[in-house]
């Protein structure tokens, strides 16, 4: 899919220039000391502003010092910017400290641009540190403060902040509409060039729907076509337009190759190669290295393409950038394939898959491999070797995929029997064989029941696979593709749920139980929920009392996902409500739907596994039965009340434990 590549690339970065250490600094200082105080104070604020600062910070801590020292108000807000400046992105608690003690003189003196610069900073160093608890409580109080001082930018500020974080986190829509958003208001008011074209690169750097990319494009040019008219060579003391040309050209280049437009992409890339090669742009080499990669791959020049993934994975190895080399790795499995170098291929495909494995589920995969020893495990990885050698590209990938979920799924139906086994090995003779029996017969009912829900959306992904390569027809292909996609997104889903449920049967399940903010867990949840309704169907969220409870976040926000899920799954019209009540001694959660409800025969085996209400029921019955498992363990109790036709009211009840924090009433 056109723009999908731009995930793989690895250095997506500005382009600067470092201010070269002055050898003759210990002089300088001799020179600085020597000054007046106010002539001192000001040539230390013109050096502080310096972002490179010899990468040690010491204008900026040096002014501090002496505006602290001297008292001095005119130069103490100036000193508390560049510290927070200096501390973005590097030490995030010390950057949060002095921009504590700045935001009351910048509201003071109504020094707005600087102050929402800073608390922008923060957003997008929440963004990176992963609390996502706090990136939107963040977003909207900088939006709240914006309107309060009456200050526009400042929202342009925030939401491209939160648009960053959409991005980031797979919300490519919608991170990609508040950008323009923020653009067109920008425009309005004719904004500077640089702030246009930081979105823009934004923009560009991430994987965004065709119509978005297309636009974002026009609107470089447009930025580039402005500069040239003004000739304005420099943006601002770092951003060169050469930098603004290289983006715009690298871009082109890299749609040329999803595009498979060889000619404009060799002239495209070798516009970026220039720039880079010209402003001796080191960092963007490797980016350079990763569109070329496509480009050979594209020509056919598989050689060349070697030799750079070649070069791309000796630096990840360097770096330990995992998910990179996992984009890497398939890049060069899919060359050796196509040099007809198979069984070099099959190998790279494993250490693939093994990554893969360490990265998503290592603890897993750990115990999973005292399992494979057995069960004629060697055949079955001989048998996946031999289809990536004889299939064609996509054949050989889909089909590794779907031969290795099946050996997932088949490990999965016997862990209840090794937890057996180990759990009763003390247990008397004949009650270990009743037992064994037992989960025998568990065993073929589980395998039986996985056979069934994986074979549609398997057989989708190997029917649609062979259709795939015939096709040429690039809107059918991307249909194709979004079917692949969906259906093997269902079976990462069901192996997912196996899982858990397979750890909850095994009493291998952790938890980790913290003291959370309840109202800030539950909006969160609703947020992603909305991205998932259906048309004709409210979303409502009771209005939260401010409470801290005791438990483990994780698993609570499964359950109630969950639940929430399972009344989408079955609820086309009205509403679905859910939120919390505090009682005396527990917190009762709910989830309530104005569905087709649940018939009486069912409400007793509702929650047991793979039970559906209908053999056209959507999902394979397990989202219940893991619900109920994880708050059994989590010390709670699970009820439904029902009328079939008018809708259904789950109940999870936990109580609230005087220990470890207990229960705390949040005045926030």
């Amino acid at each position: 899919m056109k723009h999908l590549f731009w995930l793989t690339l690895l250095l997506l970065t500005q382009a600067t220039v470092p201010v070269k250490a002055n050898n003759g600094t210990d002089s300088l200082r001799s020179v600085l000391k020597a000054l007046p105080v106010e002539e001192r104070l000001a040539k230390l604020n013109e050096l502080a502003s310096v972002r490179y600062d010899e990468g040690k910070g010491m204008y900026p801590k040096w002014l501090y010092k002496e505006v602290t020292e001297l008292q001095n108000e005119k130069y103490l807000p100036n000193a508390l910017f560049h510290l927070v400046r200096y501390y973005y992105g590097n030490k995030p608690d010390s950057m949060r400290y002095y921009l504590a003690k700045a935001e009351p003189l910048f509201l003071k003196e109504k020094r707005y641009e600087e102050l929402f610069r800073m608390k922008a900073w923060d957003i997008y160093m929440l963004s990176s540190e992963g609390a996502q608890d706090a990136v939107l409580p963040a977003a909207r109080e900088l939006v709240e403060l914006a309107r309060q001082v009456g200050y526009p930018e400042g929202e342009e500020m925030a939401n491209q902040a939160l648009a960053n974080y959409y991005l980031s986190h797979g919300l490519k829509k919608e991170g990609a509409e508040l950008y323009e958003e923020v653009l067109d208001r920008m425009e309005k008011r004719n904004a500077p060039i640089i702030k246009r074209f930081n979105i823009l690169r934004s923009l560009l750097n991430n994987s965004i729907p065709d119509e978005a990319h297309k636009r974002a494009l026009e609107r470089m040019k447009a930025c580039l076509a402005e500069c040239t008219e003004k000739d304005i060579t420099m943006l601002d003391a770092e951003i060169s337009i050469d930098y603004c040309w290289y983006v715009y050209y690298r871009t082109l280049a890299s749609d040329a190759c999803a595009g498979k437009k060889a000619k404009e992409a060799k002239e495209y890339l070798e516009k970026a190669e220039a720039l880079v090669k010209k402003n001796k742009m080191s960092r963007e080499e490797l980016t350079i290295d990763n569109i070329r990669l496509y480009y050979y791959q594209m020509i056919g020049n598989n050689e060349g393409a070697l030799a750079i993934i070649e070069k791309l994975l000796k630096n990840l190895k360097e770096t330990k950038k995992a998910i990179n080399t996992i984009d890497i790795l398939e890049q060069k499995a899919k060359t050796l394939s196509r040099m007809g170098m198979g069984m070099k291929a099959a190998e790279t495909y494993q250490e693939l898959i093994e990554l893969k494995d360490s990265v998503t589920t290592a603890k897993y995969y750990d115990e999973l491999a005292n399992w494979r020893t057995q069960h004629d495990v060697d055949k079955l990885e001989l048998k996946n070797k031999q289809m990536a050698l004889e299939a064609s590209e996509t054949h050989a990938q889909l089909l590794l995929m779907g031969g290795g979920l099946i050996l997932l799924l088949l490990a999965c139906g016997t862990l209840a029997v090794i937890s057996y086994s180990r759990h009763k090995y003390s247990m008397q003779l004949k009650i270990a064989k009743e037992k064994a029996e037992e989960a025998d017969r568990m065993k073929s009912a589980f395998l039986a029941n996985m056979n069934h829900e994986i074979r549609t959306p398997l057989n989708a992904i190997v029917g649609f696979s062979q259709v795939l390569v015939d096709e040429e027809d690039a809107d059918v292909r991307q249909e194709y593709q979004k079917i692949i996609q969906n259906n093997n997104e269902l079976l990462q889903r069901l192996i997912n749920d196996v899982l858990d449920l397979s750890k909850i049967e095994s009493n291998s399940m952790t938890f980790s139980f913290f003291n959370i903010y309840l109202p800030e867990m539950m909006d969160e949840i609703y947020r992603a929920t909305l991205l998932r309704m259906p048309a004709g169907v409210l979303l409502e969220l009771k209005e939260c009392f401010p409470i801290n409870f005791y438990t483990d976040r994780m698993r609570l926000t499964q359950i109630i996902t969950n639940l929430l899920n399972n009344a989408i799954k079955h609820t086309e019209k009205g509403f679905i409500r859910f939120g919390y009540d505090v009682l005396e001694n527990e917190i009762k959660f709910f989830v309530e739907d104005t569905g087709e409800g649940i018939p009486e025969d069912k409400l007793e085996s509702i929650f047991s596994r793979f039970v559906q209400l209908s053999d056209w029921s959507k999902g394979v019955g397990l989202g219940l039965a893991i619900c109920k498992g994880l708050i059994s363990n989590m010390g709670g109790k699970i009820a439904v009340t029902s009328k079939l036709g008018e809708g259904s009211v789950f109940y999870v009840t936990f109580p609230i434990h005087k220990k470890d924090g207990g229960m705390k009433i949040s005045s926030r």
